[in-house]
């Protein structure tokens, strides 16, 4: 039958419209509502203890050969779970006797059968009203798990997610990946279009727009609510799209995890049942409901009804009736509450990575806050986040938002595992033709409106136990502070001048709406007016079991100093000028080798003391083992600097003398640490360097003075610190 637009009669237009008043009304009344209720994030009701078991739900129609091997794939997988299984097949619309051999194979598995084709909604109604377990997975007959598959996706059944799918392959694989479970759409004005995006390198699970239907693990009671509201979309196509916007829209996650792999047949159970212009109708108007349902495109609810009218008359009882505008106006809503809200569906799938942590609900929620790139590490708070990260990830779930997402990238992903979910962010106007900010303005500019707002649905949607904020240039989003969670600044530096200034008042209002705040140095906690200041100090990996002493030829002098922290640049440019010519004509054969991080890269290129002969810049991010390994003294010439220098400790703890400016001293000068040389100046340093370099037994003898002084200093010391400020901070949540 045709649905070929076609004129209708005054009278019968009147009755059409009256038919369908109720739909229009619903889609009408949900986009005049929505943008008027109050603005909040959704935040269901989420258990904190993951309950064990998964149900597997299979719906069939008619070829017991092919799921003959999808049961036995199942089987393999299931036995590499040590926890309850129940596995159902749903037959409907097939001779139950064709199914005998394998029934008798698969003694332990839950049969059902039904004379009627039940569709693939009432199939999976069917299985869903037998399931036992807290999740259920959805297994097309004709799709075969890898032995792992299943195993695979245990770990991101996470609080906060309704689903997790595998990642799909063809059982030929010459054929073009179409569909490989990983769920996006293309932007269109008029019809909603979705697809399946090709899996990108990496293990990390994704942001994933929908579940597909037939290789996804679901939440059982979520499910059972969107497949009893999905009666629109009988008998296929479009529902699993419309559970996946439910959930987003409800304050869920949606994932697609690229280590659990499957094998799709792609026999086609719809085409062998239904003719192809049936499929294409079906097909038209399911995509008709989705965008009914969401307000997916620009389609206005008027323009809706026309196109239902220009179908043939037979078919307008598929979309009549006071239910279908009920549920139509419930969806619509929810979609049109969180639209307003701001959540981008168009970044769900580049933005999101999950790593794969066992759930607890006795450890500590912390999310993390930075409004820099973090991994690789890159520069030194990156670096020490990163440690920090590293060593408590056992028993701290991390959750991430992080601006500079274009910096982030597969190698991020070592540390990205360790964190339960990361969530990218950029935009906020940065250019490189920017004269150099104020605190005041960087503050404004770093707390910009997208990262307001992903941070308000972030503590909706993971309810952390704490919200740690890092540098002070984000200590404005602690002004309008919602949540349950106690906030902490992670203070790298403390600007604050101690003399009452008017910008030492703007920075303490900031500081005091923080219920703690941790700093670096003594120096840095000294300046703090917070009653609730903790010294987490910078740490460096212990780098002594092992080493060797220093070498003495030829003498190399090593500055571990990203160029993207302008006292680092502006520190070993004042030495290129002020120390390094005598320190060179003394002993010819010197080389200086700078850490200089991707930024110095262009520095160089319009700056000759960094390519003059004897020095050697490293313009990329690397691990300074080696060059700590290979250095004879390294140096720190800065100045002006707040915190507490990690490169100083790194040195000491892989036994290498510092040689540095008492300014660059900050946060260790008190310690009495032998292997730490300071100079008043830049200049000054030139002395004491060309001490060290020429008596090679004092030098050794003070790489390994301190030993029981540097303890304290390790990266391990340092993460148990702040992991008791932690469970501190958990504690006065709970009370």
């Amino acid at each position: 039958m045709s649905d070929a637009p076609r004129r209708i009669s005054p009278l019968a237009r009147a009755l059409f419209l009256l038919r369908f008043l109720p739909l229009y009304a619903a889609m009408a009344l949900a986009d005049w509502l929505a943008p008027k209720l109050p603005r909040r994030w959704p935040q269901p009701r989420r258990e904190r203890k993951t309950a064990q078991g998964i149900s597997v739900i299979v719906p069939e129609r008619g070829t017991p050969g092919t799921l003959a091997i999808t049961l036995d794939a199942l089987a393999a997988a299931c036995a590499k779970i040590d926890e309850p299984v129940q596995i159902l097949i749903v037959v409907n619309g097939a001779n139950p006797v064709a199914y005998t051999d394998l029934r008798q194979r698969h003694v332990d598995f839950e049969w059902e059968f039904h004379e009627k084709p039940l569709g693939y909604d009432g199939a999976i109604a069917a299985g869903l009203a037998k399931a036992r377990h807290p999740w259920t997975y959805l297994l097309n007959s004709d799709m075969r798990l890898a032995a792992d598959a299943l195993a695979e996706l245990l770990p991101y059944r996470q609080p906060q997610v309704f689903a997790v799918t595998s990642q799909i392959f063809f059982e030929d694989a010459s054929r073009r990946r179409e569909e490989t479970g990983w769920s996006d759409f293309h932007p269109h004005h008029d019809k909603p279009i979705v697809y399946e995006r090709t899996p990108e390198s990496g293990t990390l699970a994704r942001g994933n727009l929908y579940p597909g239907g037939g290789s996804s693990l679901c939440r059982t009671a979520q499910l059972r609510r969107y497949v009893a509201d999905a009666h629109e979309y009988h008998p296929f196509y479009w529902e699993d799209a419309d559970f996946g916007l439910r959930a987003w829209n409800e304050g869920w996650e949606v994932l697609f995890c690229p280590t659990s792999h499957c094998w799709h047949g792609h026999r086609g159970t719809v085409n062998r049942f239904y003719e192809q212009d049936e499929i294409e109708r079906v097909i038209a108007r399911n995509a008709q409901w989705f965008d009914m349902r969401h307000a997916w495109t620009q389609v206005s609810p008027i323009e809706h009804i026309r196109r239902i009218a220009a179908r043939t008359p037979e078919h307008w009882r598929e979309f009549a009736g006071g239910a279908r505008a009920w549920r139509t106006f419930r969806v619509r809503l929810r979609a049109g509450r969180t639209r307003a809200m701001g959540l981008r569906y168009d970044r769900i799938t580049l933005d999101n990575y999950y790593g794969a942590q066992p759930n607890s609900a006795t450890r500590p929620r912390v999310l993390l806050v930075t409004p820099f790139a973090l991994f690789p590490p890159a520069h030194g708070g990156a670096r020490r986040i990163a440690e920090l990260v590293t060593r408590l990830a056992g028993k701290v779930d991390f959750i991430l938002l992080s601006d500079e997402r274009s910096l982030y990238s597969l190698a991020s992903e070592p540390w990205l595992k360790l964190v339960r979910a990361t969530h990218l962010i950029e935009g906020r106007g940065d250019r490189p033709t920017d004269v150099p900010l104020t605190l005041a303005e960087r503050m404004q500019r770093h707390a910009w409106p997208e990262m307001r707002r992903k941070l308000e649905q972030m503590i909706a949607l993971y309810d952390p136990n704490v919200v740690q904020v890092e540098f002070m240039e984000l200590a404005l989003l602690a002004d309008r502070r919602k949540g349950r969670a106690r906030w902490l600044l992670a203070l790298h530096d403390v600007y604050l001048a101690g003399d009452r200034s008017s910008g030492d008042a703007a920075q303490i209002t900031a500081l005091q709406r923080f219920d703690a705040i941790s700093a670096c140095s003594n120096e840095d906690i000294a300046l703090l007016p917070n009653a609730n200041a903790h010294l987490i100090g910078n740490g460096a990996i212990d780098r002594r079991p092992g080493a060797v002493a220093s070498p003495q030829t030829p003498p190399r002098l090593l500055f571990m100093g990203p160029f993207r922290y302008t006292q680092n640049r502006e520190g070993i440019l004042a030495f290129l000028d002020q120390a390094w010519p005598a320190l060179k004509r003394q002993f010819p054969n010197l080389r200086l080798t700078i850490l200089g991080g991707a930024e110095s890269k262009a520095i160089a290129e319009g700056d000759a003391r960094l390519t003059q002969d004897g020095v050697d810049l490293v313009s990329a991010f690397v691990d300074p083992t080696p060059y700590l390994a290979e250095c004879t003294v390294s140096i720190n010439p800065q100045y002006d600097i707040r915190g507490s220098s990690i490169k100083l400790i790194e040195s000491l703890l892989a036994r290498r003398v510092c040689v540095s400016t008492a300014a660059g001293a900050r946060g260790f000068a008190r310690e009495g640490l032998q292997g730490l040389v300071t100079a008043d100046d830049v200049a000054g340093m030139a002395a004491p360097i060309s001490a060290l370099l020429a008596d090679a037994g004092h030098r050794h003898y003070i790489e390994n003075a301190d030993d029981a002084k540097l303890d304290t200093h390790t990266w391990d010391a340092v993460a148990q610190q702040q992991f008791t400020l932690y469970q501190q901070l958990q504690g006065n949540r709970q009370a």
